[in-house]
C-alpha cells in the first residue's frame, strides 16, 4: 500500500515540475493551462499577488473527539490574524465576474474564557495557539466598480498546539487528549465562507471553518489522502469552468456549493480516519464561525 502511495505521490510532483514548453508541443496552451491549474499543486513558491492584505477574525470555536464523549471540550473563541497578498482579476467567461485568491501566513490563539457559547458541566477547558500557511479563492459578482461579493473555499496546512486546563487525570478522556496536548500537531483547515467588498481597501468576511488535527503525522497516508482530494477538486474546477462557459452567472454558487461540499465531505470522513481512505487513527475536529475584516493596501 505505501508503494502506490509513493508512486501516485511521485507521478503527480513529476507532472506539476514538467516544462511547460514540451507539453504546449502537442497541446493547446489554454487546455494545459486549464489542466494545470485544476489538477496539479503550485510548486513555484513564490508570492506573484499584487496587493498586501492583513485580516483579523474573530472565531466561535467547538472541540470534539469521536473517542472522548464523557467530559467533552469545552468551547472556546479566539482570534486569527492573516498576512498575505490577494489579487482580483476579470473572470475569463464573464465580465460580471471577478476571480479572487489570497495567499497568506497567519496565527491565532483560542482560550475558553473567550467562549461565547456555554459548555456542558465538567467540559475540559483547553488554550489552543496555531499557525500556519493557507490560501483562499472564489468566483465573485462584481457589484460596482470595487465593490463585490464572492463566495469562496480556503484551505491550509496548520500547526495546533492544544493545551488541557486541566488534562483529565486517570479517564479515557486524558487518554485520548495525550497525543495532542502541550505540543504542536500538524492539520488540515478548510473554510467557506463569502467576503464582501466596500471599498478598494476593505471588505469583511463571514465564515465557517473545519479543521482537523493530526496526533502524528503519517507522510504516505497523509500525501496519498491528500491527492485524493486535490483530483476530486480539480474535477470541481473542470466541471464549473464547463458551467460557466454557458452560465457564467451560476459558477460562482455552483463552484461554492460543489468545493465545499467535496471539503466538508472529506473533514467528515476524517474524523474517524485522519488520512481517509487509509485506516488510520481518528482526528481531533476543529469548527468555527469566524467574522472578520479584509484590508487591501
Amino acid at each position: 500500500m505505501k508503494k502506490s502511495i509513493m508512486w501516485l505521490f511521485a507521478v503527480w510532483i513529476v507532472l506539476a515540475s514538467a516544462p511547460v514548453g514540451s507539453i504546449a508541443q502537442t497541446t493547446d496552451d489554454d487546455e494545459w493551462s486549464d489542466f494545470s491549474e485544476d489538477f496539479l499543486p503550485d510548486v513555484s513558491f513564490k508570492f506573484r499577488h499584487e496587493r498586501p492584505v492583513i485580516e483579523p477574525t474573530f472565531s466561535m470555536v467547538s472541540l470534539k473527539h469521536r473517542n472522548m464523549q464523557n467530559p467533552l471540550l469545552a468551547n472556546s473563541g479566539g482570534f486569527d490574524l492573516r498576512l498575505g497578498f490577494a489579487k482580483k482579476s476579470e473572470y475569463k467567461y464573464s465580465k460580471s465576474l471577478v476571480n479572487y485568491e489570497l495567499n497568506y501566513a497567519f496565527a491565532g490563539y483560542n482560550t475558553a474564557n473567550l467562549a461565547v457559547a456555554s459548555s456542558d458541566a465538567g467540559a475540559v477547558e483547553s488554550n489552543i495557539l496555531r499557525f500556519g500557511f493557507g490560501d483562499k479563492n472564489g468566483i465573485g459578482y462584481e457589484v460596482d466598480t470595487d465593490v463585490a461579493i464572492v463566495p469562496y473555499h480556503g484551505g491550509a496546512a496548520l500547526w495546533t498546539q492544544f493545551s488541557a486546563d486541566p488534562l483529565p487525570v486517570d479517564t479515557l478522556g486524558g487518554a485520548v487528549l495525550a497525543p495532542f496536548n502541550d505540543a504542536f500537531r500538524f492539520g488540515k483547515q478548510q473554510e467557506a465562507g463569502v467576503l464582501v467588498q466596500f471599498t478598494k481597501n476593505s471588505g469583511i468576511t463571514l465564515g465557517y471553518e473545519f479543521s482537523i488535527v493530526y496526533p502524528r503525522h503519517l507522510f504516505w497516508y497523509w500525501a496519498g489522502s491528500e491527492i485524493i482530494e486535490s483530483i476530486g477538486q480539480g474535477s470541481v474546477d473542470k466541471f464549473v469552468r464547463a458551467i460557466a462557459k454557458s452560465s457564467p452567472n451560476a459558477a460562482p454558487i455552483v463552484s461554492f456549493i460543489l468545493k465545499n461540499g467535496l471539503a466538508y465531505g472529506m473533514y467528515e470522513l476524517r474524523k474517524k480516519n485522519m488520512n481517509w481512505p487509509f485506516n488510520t487513527a481518528p482526528a481531533m475536529s476543529y469548527s468555527a464561525f469566524k467574522v472578520g475584516f479584509n484590508f487591501a493596501f
